[in-house]
């Protein structure tokens, strides 16, 4: 058994010891655990199936979103700005299927921003978790 064990007096702190019977009448035993070791980097095949599952999550919102749009496109009763809006949809589903054919894919992946995002910030550059 291995740990540590602090004087009562307060003067000289924490000394290292094998057992509890090498306590001193004034000494506390603490047990020292382990840290816990950190877990392993996430393989490339990890890092890729995490990044196609977001993909396809992403991709289903697209679809949702894109489907009154084409129904009005296909009826002929869109206005401009649902074609518009149609029109940047596709784009954002195009450049989500394409994630794969990123320099640094699937460590890292500049995920495209939806047409609903797109008036906010630049899109993110993120690892895969």
């Amino acid at each position: 058994m291995s740990g540590f064990a602090v004087r009562d007096d307060g003067d000289l702190g924490w000394r290292s010891i094998a057992s509890i019977d090498e306590l001193f009448p004034n000494e506390v035993f603490s047990a020292v655990e382990p840290l816990p070791a950190s877990p392993p980097e996430p393989s490339v095949e990890e890092l890729s199936a995490t990044a196609k599952e977001q993909r396809d999550k992403l991709l289903a919102v697209a679809a949702n979103r894109m489907g009154p749009l084409q129904d009005a496109v296909d009826t002929g009763r869109a206005t401009n700005e649902e074609v518009a809006q149609l029109a940047a949809w596709k784009g954002y589903r195009i450049d989500l299927n394409r994630i794969e054919q990123q320099e640094g894919f699937p460590a890292e992946i500049l995920w495209p921003l939806s047409p609903d995002e797109s008036s906010g910030p630049e899109p993110i550059k993120t690892p895969t978790e």
